[in-house]
């Protein structure tokens, strides 16, 4: 699957906002951040095409050079943190087990809902709404299990796992996280922050992974521990405390 950053350019003589493609420069980042500060604060469906401009600093004729409309301004700012969230939670770490492993994965995952909840619940429930938004959210959605298939594909192909449909499984797995990420950090359901700690939240994510997985239960909670990633309160610490991050392969 092409990711978007992967697309063929187009002429560089066409506005940014007809040519598909990031566009460098002070007043287009200016207007992502801004985007990103407001719409995480106050929701999109409460904040204009002013007020971002605005706050960015630039005038309407520089927002639709860059943009269509505000759904395009969404799209391409929700593409920065998806973009976040597909690097860290594709890190290896070859130095660890398989089960700290999906930890490691788990938490990085979790913790760019947690930062961006805003966001990336705005974009998950527009999704469900707005083709437009849809075809973007699926084009990352499909990017990640792609990503999970062809690593489960490797597992089955060394018999580490058992046999079974690739991208079935990475489909299963992969909906199971998204959705509860959605679930514990926007709503305030009875399985949201407001009741239960981060670590809870990663543990079973972890444990019902590595079950679907590999066909039995996790190692005991010492490999959980071995992550590094919990205080003693459960939630994770501040980035400066957390492990070193193996680069991927």
């Amino acid at each position: 699957m092409t990711s978007p950053s992967d697309s063929t350019r187009e002429p560089t003589n066409l506005p940014r906002r007809e040519s598909g493609v990031d566009a460098g420069g002070d007043s287009y980042g200016a207007l992502i951040s801004a985007a990103r500060r407001l719409i995480g604060s106050m929701g999109y469906h409460q904040v204009t095409v002013d007020d971002v401009r605005k706050d960015a600093g630039v005038s309407r004729a520089t927002f639709y050079f860059y943009f269509k409309n505000k759904r395009h301004l969404f799209i391409q700012m929700a593409r920065s943190v998806m973009d976040d969230m597909y690097e860290v939670a594709g890190r290896h770490y070859p130095e660890r087990d398989e089960y700290t492993r999906i930890i490691l994965a788990n938490v990085a995952y979790l913790e760019v809902w947690r930062r961006e909840a805003k966001i990336m619940g705005e974009f998950f429930a527009l999704s469900l709404v707005d083709e437009e938004i849809s075809v973007a959210y699926a084009r990352y959605r499909e990017r990640f299990e792609s990503r999970i298939a062809g690593r489960l594909g490797r597992l089955m192909e060394r018999g580490r796992i058992p046999q079974g449909d690739p991208a079935l499984l990475a489909a299963t797995l992969s909906s199971m996280v998204e959705f509860f990420a959605f679930r514990f950090f926007v709503t305030d359901e009875a399985i949201s922050t407001e009741h239960y700690r981060f670590s809870d939240a990663v543990r079973v994510l972890s444990e019902s992974w590595y079950r679907a997985v590999y066909g039995k239960l996790p190692p005991e909670t010492a490999a959980f521990e071995g992550a590094g990633m919990f205080s003693s309160n459960g939630a994770a610490p501040a980035e400066s405390e957390q492990p070193e991050l193996a680069r991927p392969d």
